[in-house]
C-alpha cells in the first residue's frame, strides 16, 4: 500500500542530498546565465536564501563531477569551460562559527590575532580539499577520457615528488619541514586543522606554539600550491582550478559574539582577492547584505577592491527576477524543470508527453470573470457599491449588468466615477462599453486585480489564488518560495485527503481551488512570520506589516480606481540618502527579501532619480492584495517616509531626522458630481 508523500518535504537540497541524487534533482537552466563561475577570475555569487547559489557552486566538486560521469549524464556545462578542478570551504559546515566562541587570546580585542589564525585555518582547509580532490577524481575516475578532459596526470611518484619540495616552501614556516610523503602530508595538514577545532570547542586550554609562530599569509600556500600542481604534472598546465568558499554570510554574524571579528574576517577575504593571483580562481558565495558596496576594505590596507577589476558578480535574484519583458523571464522554464525533476522522483504517475507537469498539477488558473463569479455565489450586484446621489437609470443598469458579468459591472462603476465630473453620465452607453472596447485595453488590464479584490472584500471574501500563473507570480522568481509554495499546497492536498486510501494516491493529483488558496495563505503567512528570525527582522516585520496594511486600506477606498498602482511606493534616491540609518534600513529589507526594490522612471516634471519599493510578492496574499505591479505607485517624500517608519514603530522617533507633520491624506474615492 502506497503512502501519499509530498514531492517537496525537502526544501532545501544544495548541502542535504548525496551526489547521484544531486544529479537527478539539478536543474541546468541557470548555467547559462551563470557562465562566469567556470572561467578564470574571482566572482562573487550573491543571492537569497535558497536561489541555488549552493547547487551552482557544487558543480565545482569531484563527487558531482563523478557522479554525472558515472550517471552517463553530460556534465552541465560548456564543453570548452569543463577543463577544471574544485576545491573549496563551506564557512558554515567547517565550524568557522566557532572562532566566535572562543578568542584566540583575550587580548584580541578587535578580532585582529583572530582573522589571522582564521585566514591559516582557511589555507590549510583549501589546501587539503585541493590535494583531494585530484587524489579522489583520479582514483574513483570511471575512464581515461574523463581525467584527462579535466587535466589530471596523476602518479603516486608524482605526488611523492610534489610533496617534498611542497613541504619546503617558506609559506609553511617550517610547520611541514619533517614530512616525508604525501602520506604523512595529508596526516599534518589534518592534524593542525583538527587542533584548530578542539581549541575553539574548549576542548584543549590552549592553541600549540608551534601553531602561533608558523601562522601563513591569507592565499599564499593556496597560490604556490596550484603552482607547484601544474609544474610536477599532476595537472595540466591549462587547468583552471576553482576556489569555492561558500556561505560568506556566516562571517557577518561573527561580530555579534566578538566586536569587529565578522569585519576582520570579511576584510581577510577580501584580502585573498586582492592578490590579483592568476594560479587560482575564487567564486564566493553570499546572501546580498554580506557583500554591499559600502564595504569594501582589504585587511591590513588602506586599499579597496574594485568590482570589474578585482571581480565579477552574478546575483541570481537578478538574474531569476520577473523583467519588463517576460519573454526574457526565464524563472518559468526553472520553476518547470525544478518542478518535474521533483515529480519524476517521486512515486507519482504521471504524462511523460506533458508540456507542463505544473499546469497538469495547479492548473492554467481561471478568467477574471470566473474568479468574480467566485467571490459571489449569490447576490452579484453586490460587486458594485453605489451612493443614494446616483442616478436611477446607472443604479439600474449597473444592477442588471451585475447579474451576468459582476467584474464588467464593477468596473463600469470604477469608470462613471472617473468621468463623472465630464457630466457623461446622461445616457447609457451601449455595448461595446467604454471599459471594455479596444482603445480602453491597458485601462481595463490595469485594473482588473484591483477590481476583483474589492469585489471580496465587499462581499467578506478571501482572495483567490489558483493556477499556474499565481504561482509563478507569487514565487517572485525566488525557487525556495516556488517549493514552498508547492510544499504547502501539497501538504494541505494530504490532509484532505487523509481519509481516502493511500494507494489511490499513486496518479498525480490535480489540485482544486480550494487547496491551492488554503497552501498559498499558509505560505505567506509562514514567510511573514518569519521576517522577524533574521538580524533586524522585528523592525522590518513592524514596516512591512504598516505599509501592507496601509496599501490594503488604499487599494479598498479608491472607489473610483485611479490608483490600481497603491500596492508599492516611489521615493528619490536622493531622499533617502538623506539618513545613513534610513538608507541602511531599507537596504537591508531588499537585501533580505522582504521588499524588492528597483530603478524608477519618475513622471513628474523634475525627473530625478527615483527607486520603487514592493512587498515580496509573497506576502501579498497575506495582506490580501494584488501581487502585480500596475500604473505608478504611491509618491511620497522624505517627510512621508519618517513617518511611516515612526507610525509602524519600526523606529523610536528619536532615532530618526525630525518627524513630518501629519500630512492630509489625499482621498482616493473621486468626487461624483453631476
Amino acid at each position: 500500500m502506497a503512502a501519499r508523500i509530498n514531492p517537496f518535504h525537502e526544501l532545501y537540497v544544495g548541502e542535504s542530498i548525496g551526489p547521484d541524487k544531486f544529479v537527478n534533482l539539478f536543474s541546468d537552466v541557470i548555467v547559462e546565465h551563470a557562465l562566469p563561475l567556470f572561467q578564470p577570475g574571482h566572482v562573487i555569487l550573491k543571492g537569497l536564501p535558497g536561489t541555488g547559489k549552493s547547487m551552482l557552486l557544487n558543480l565545482l566538486k569531484p563527487t558531482i563531477r563523478l557522479a554525472y560521469s558515472n550517471a552517463q549524464i553530460r556534465f552541465p556545462v560548456p564543453e570548452n569551460l569543463m577543463k577544471f578542478i574544485g576545491a573549496g570551504i563551506n564557512l558554515k559546515r567547517s565550524g568557522i562559527s566557532d572562532f566566535g566562541q572562543r578568542p584566540i587570546n583575550e587580548a584580541d580585542q578587535n578580532g585582529i590575532t583572530s582573522a589571522l589564525h582564521f585566514a591559516d585555518f582557511l589555507n590549510y582547509w583549501v589546501v587539503a580539499d585541493m590535494l583531494n580532490s585530484i587524489k579522489k577524481l583520479h582514483t574513483e575516475s570511471p575512464n581515461p577520457r574523463f581525467l584527462k578532459d579535466i587535466g589530471i596526470e596523476y602518479t603516486v611518484k608524482r605526488m611523492n615528488a610534489f610533496s617534498k619540495e611542497f613541504c619546503k616552501m617558506d609559506c609553511w614556516s617550517g610547520y611541514l619541514s619533517k614530512v616525508k610523503d604525501f602520506n604523512q602530508l595529508e596526516k599534518k595538514i589534518h592534524h593542525r586543522i583538527t587542533e584548530y577545532r578542539a581549541f575553539l570547542n574548549y576542548n584543549t586550554s590552549e592553541l600549540a606554539e608551534e601553531i602561533f609562530r608558523t601562522k601563513s599569509l591569507i592565499g599564499i600556500p593556496i597560490s604556490k600550491t596550484a603552482e607547484l600542481l601544474k609544474k610536477y604534472q599532476l595537472i595540466n598546465f591549462d587547468t583552471e582550478i576553482f576556489i569555492r568558499i561558500d556561505q560568506f554570510e556566516e562571517l557577518a554574524w561573527l561580530s555579534e559574539s566578538i566586536t569587529n571579528l565578522g569585519n576582520s574576517f570579511q576584510e581577510m577575504i577580501r584580502k585573498l582577492l586582492g592578490l590579483r593571483d592568476t594560479n587560482v580562481s575564487y567564486r564566493i558565495g553570499t546572501r546580498h547584505f554580506a557583500w554591499n558596496d559600502g564595504n569594501k576594505n582589504m585587511f591590513g590596507s588602506a586599499a579597496r577592491l574594485e568590482k570589474k577589476r578585482n571581480y565579477n558578480e552574478i546575483s541570481i535574484d537578478a538574474v531569476l527576477r520577473r523583467k519588463e519583458n517576460t519573454r526574457t523571464w526565464i524563472f518559468p522554464k526553472f520553476a518547470e524543470d525544478i518542478f518535474s525533476r521533483r515529480i519524476k522522483n517521486s512515486n507519482y504517475k504521471f504524462n511523460e508527453k506533458s508540456n507542463s507537469l505544473i499546469s497538469d498539477v495547479f492548473g492554467s488558473g481561471y478568467k477574471p470573470l470566473q474568479i468574480a463569479l467566485n467571490y459571489l455565489p449569490n447576490q452579484k450586484e453586490k460587486a458594485i457599491l453605489l451612493e443614494d446621489n446616483w442616478p436611477n437609470k446607472w443604479k439600474q443598469f449597473l444592477n442588471d449588468l451585475a447579474k451576468n458579468n459582476p467584474l464588467s459591472a464593477r468596473l463600469g462603476e470604477a469608470w462613471a466615477r472617473q468621468k463623472g465630473k465630464e457630466n457623461i453620465l446622461i445616457n447609457i452607453p451601449e455595448a461595446p462599453y467604454p471599459w471594455e472596447s479596444k482603445d480602453k485595453i491597458w485601462w481595463k488590464k490595469e485594473r482588473i486585480e484591483q477590481a476583483l479584490m474589492q469585489i471580496a472584500s465587499r462581499n467578506r471574501q478571501q482572495l483567490i489564488w489558483y493556477g499556474k500563473d499565481d504561482i509563478l507570480g507569487l514565487s517572485g522568481g525566488n525557487i525556495l518560495i516556488f517549493l514552498s509554495l508547492c510544499q504547502h499546497i501539497w501538504d494541505v492536498w494530504i490532509r484532505d485527503k487523509r481519509n481516502e486510501r493511500p494507494e489511490d494516491s499513486t496518479d498525480l493529483p490535480s489540485l482544486d481551488i480550494v487547496i491551492q488558496s488554503a497552501g498559498i495563505r499558509e505560505t505567506s503567512t509562514d514567510w511573514y512570520e518569519n521576517i522577524a528570525n533574521e538580524k533586524g527582522g522585528k523592525e522590518r516585520k513592524e514596516f512591512i506589516s504598516y505599509i501592507g496594511s496601509l496599501f490594503f486600506d488604499s487599494l479598498v477606498a479608491d472607489k473610483s480606481m485611479s490608483y490600481p498602482g497603491h500596492n508599492g511606493f516611489s521615493i528619490r534616491e536622493e531622499d533617502l540618502e538623506k539618513s545613513d540609518i534610513v538608507n541602511e534600513f531599507f537596504k537591508d529589507a531588499s537585501d533580505y527579501g522582504d521588499l524588492y526594490d528597483m530603478p524608477h522612471t519618475s513622471k513628474l516634471k523634475e525627473k530625478k532619480a527615483r527607486k520603487k519599493f514592493y512587498l515580496n510578492p509573497i506576502l501579498s496574499p497575506y495582506f490580501r492584495i494584488p501581487y502585480a505591479h500596475t500604473k505608478e505607485p504611491i509618491y511620497i517624500d522624505f517627510k512621508k517616509l519618517i513617518d511611516w517608519l515612526i507610525s509602524s514603530k519600526a523606529f523610536d522617533p528619536s532615532d530618526l531626522p525630525a518627524e513630518s507633520k501629519k500630512n492630509k491624506r489625499r482621498s482616493s474615492q473621486g468626487a461624483f458630481e453631476f
